[in-house]
């Protein structure tokens, strides 16, 4: 059953943008623990473009960040929220160019209730000095499926949130639809070298 999920990940086009800085939001770790959001989400959270890519500017469907976030444009998010994913919000951001200006509004993915599914005693991982049962680093990803409950095709892992994974079907349904800079990884191949 492990194998009927895989890893959400970005797949590069060129051109496109690459997200530096998330500005408006405090506390932004709470979008790494899958913390809900949308009640009192700011309207003036924005994705700023990298510096370091001044001339990157395509706006793909997923985009590229250094926080990590699932940030998708308005027709990705529209296909995902029209399937009505359980624990899954959608909370609106600006994306800034280089020049400061509007370049599109966009949305993070942000899974709520994240799953405790990591089968400890297969995976090879090194745990946060900082925060007690959190993984800091994964050489080795292995998922016990027994944990996963039914009806959840999005969410994010309970202790190690640099990764989303989503459920076969549902990746099926994305790829037909032929949206730019989304792909996936195999659990077994996580991470990639």
């Amino acid at each position: 059953m492990t194998a009927e999920y895989v890893i959400w990940k970005y797949v590069s086009v060129p051109h496109a943008c690459v997200l530096n800085k998330l500005t408006g939001l405090e506390k932004q770790f709470r979008l790494r623990r899958g913390v809900p959001l949308q009640a009192d989400f700011p309207d003036d959270v924005a994705f700023h473009m990298h510096p370091d890519f001044p001339n990157d500017l395509v706006l793909a469907d997923n985009v590229l960040n250094i926080n990590q976030s699932n940030v998708v444009s308005p027709r990705l998010r529209d296909f995902l929220a029209g399937r009505q994913l359980p624990s899954v919000e959608f909370l609106p951001l600006k994306i800034i160019d280089h020049k400061g200006r509007g370049a599109g509004n966009y949305f993070i993915v942000h899974p709520v209730d994240p799953i405790d599914c990591i089968d400890r005693s297969q995976s090879v991982f090194e745990e946060s000095d900082l925060v007690e049962g959190a993984i800091d680093s994964m050489s080795r990803l292995v998922i016990d499926p027994a944990r996963i409950p039914a009806g959840r095709p999005l969410f994010k892992l309970q202790a190690f949130s640099d990764i989303t994974l989503v459920h076969r079907d549902l990746t099926a349904a994305i790829d037909q639809q032929g949206f730019s800079g989304i792909g996936w990884t195999e659990i077994a191949n996580y991470p990639e070298k």
